[in-house]
């Protein structure tokens, strides 16, 4: 009986000693970023994306998601989450005139591009050498389609230019016009721009 009231009473201690090491620790996990904020490799990503937009449906496609959040410094997206379409959106692609096949490319946003191209350049962290941005279409992504929105993920250009990560929110549609898979249609506009 003695034998067990001494592993009753180190039970206790050995607990009250764990609790004592555990909690401090604990205490710092609400200060830490949810994984939601974080970006593929960890870094905080800036801004969120909003849980709800008109004609969309949170989705899942975690394949679509792995195409589109890329680490620190390489472009995409940061924090991300998929998206169904439930009804006609119009989305809107600043595009390369001189490469046609890119009007329907993956990379749109929900509100027209306004300002310079150097601010949406900067805003969405796109690289001179990956578009001339000198094109608007504005087009409906069709109903059933999966998209994924995010926060703009930082990006380092092949001549040095370094855009930050920014909370600007980018859609990513899965398009591939050179191998016949577009999302959009109805376009309503195609404009030089800006």
């Amino acid at each position: 009986m003695k034998a067990l009231r001494m592993d009753r009473t180190n039970f206790a201690r050995a607990t009250s000693l764990l609790l004592a090491l555990l909690l401090p620790a604990c205490s710092g996990l609400a200060k830490r970023p949810v994984a939601a904020d974080l970006g593929l490799d960890g870094l905080a990503c800036v801004g969120k994306v909003a849980p709800a937009f008109t004609g969309l449906s949170l989705s899942s496609n975690l394949g679509l998601v792995q195409k589109t959040r890329l680490a620190t410094d390489k472009g995409g997206v940061c924090a991300a989450r998929v998206f169904a379409v439930t009804a006609p959106v119009v989305l809107y692609r600043v595009f390369d005139a001189s490469k046609p096949y890119t009007e329907f490319g993956g990379w749109w946003a929900l509100a027209r591009p306004s300002g310079s191209r150097d601010e949406y350049r900067a805003a969405n962290a796109i690289c001179p050498e990956w578009s001339a941005l000198d094109r608007l279409a504005a087009c409906e992504i069709r109903p059933g389609t999966q998209v994924v929105l995010g926060t703009t993920q930082s990006a380092v250009c092949a001549d040095g230019t370094s855009y930050p990560k920014s909370d600007s929110i980018q859609v990513y549609v899965p398009n591939d016009s050179r191998a016949g898979i577009v999302h959009v249609g109805n376009c309503t506009e195609e404009t030089i721009w800006p």
